[in-house]
């Protein structure tokens, strides 16, 4: 009899744990902006820094600190070869985009939840009239979300982003870091 109690009791334990658990699980939905600094490598070749505009889309699920986070973003990045003989690929313009899943380790205080971010997805360089290819690559980086009220919150985050792309015969590196800003609407 005492050994069914303590079972009773532990299953009540577990399942009012897991209700409490339930209610911590919060789904999100949210864009985001901001700046992409692109970097191209390829050995023996120079090219010159750009910076454009970034867009895009997230949405996640979120248990206390940690939050698996699925993402989109896309940015135009103008190519700017300064040694670069045997092909011509300057003013061209490289459309580049992200789909990927991301993971968030957060530290929360109050209000305030600094976060480590870490992920893998797929990365496509479309350089216009030249090649196209898609290729997987990982990010991590550091971002701050304030939460203001139950539902909605804002965000800031800065990210580096590593693939390696093979652009006309040619694997190049496109190393990149994102800033951007933004909002999540929880759910």
């Amino acid at each position: 009899m005492k050994r069914l109690i303590v079972i009773a009791l532990g299953a009540v334990l577990v399942l009012s744990s897991a209700t409490k658990g339930y209610s911590q699980v919060k789904l999100y939905l949210g864009a985001y902006a901001g700046y992409s600094a692109q970097k191209p490598s390829f050995e023996n070749v120079e090219f010159d820094t750009n910076t454009t505009f970034l867009y895009g889309l997230r949405g996640g699920i979120r248990l206390w600190f940690l939050a698996v986070e699925a993402g989109y973003f896309g940015a135009a990045h103008n190519i700017e070869v300064i040694d670069f003989p045997s092909v011509d690929w300057d003013g061209a313009i490289n459309d580049y985009s992200y789909i990927g899943l991301n993971v968030k380790l957060f530290f929360s205080i109050a209000f305030l939840h600094p976060y480590l971010t870490a992920g893998y997805g797929y990365y496509t360089a479309d350089i216009h009239n030249i090649d196209e290819d898609q290729e997987g690559g990982y990010n991590g980086g550091v971002g701050l979300e304030i939460k203001l009220g139950k539902k909605f919150s804002i965000l800031a985050e800065g990210k580096y982003h590593h693939v390696t792309v093979n652009i006309d015969r040619f694997d190049i590196g496109l190393g990149n870091w994102t800033l951007t800003g933004g909002f999540n609407y929880y759910f």
